[in-house]
């Protein structure tokens, strides 16, 4: 099972309103991810881990919320059962997976 151990989001100020101008990959706040949820823009996180938890084995690390080539994406960084980082990417409105990615954060 996934056991959440950070949920790290960036500074940006909170906005119900439409997207803001944001540069690409910025971090978003936690009052921006509930402004989104509550307007329908995103799914809630806790349908998102449902989907991450059919897609992918291992303990969360660290959650954001950035806006990557005009999406609204979560990016997970995982430790699998073999000990090695991995990153997935969901588009946050959706649920859809985008990216798996190998050795993300791995030094070997």
């Amino acid at each position: 099972m996934l056991r959440l151990f950070a949920f790290i989001l960036g500074t940006m100020p909170a906005i119900a309103a439409p997207l803001p101008p944001l540069q690409t990959e910025d971090g978003l706040d936690a009052a921006f991810a509930r402004a989104a949820v509550r307007d329908g823009r995103i799914l809630p996180l806790e349908q998102i881990l449902d989907i991450l938890r059919d897609t992918a084995e291992g303990e969360i690390i660290e959650i954001q919320l950035e806006l990557e080539e005009g999406l609204l994406v979560y990016e997970f960084d995982l430790i699998g059962p073999d000990g090695h980082v991995f990153e997935v990417e969901i588009d946050a409105a959706t649920g859809r997976v985008l990216e798996i990615e190998y050795g993300a954060g791995d030094e070997d």
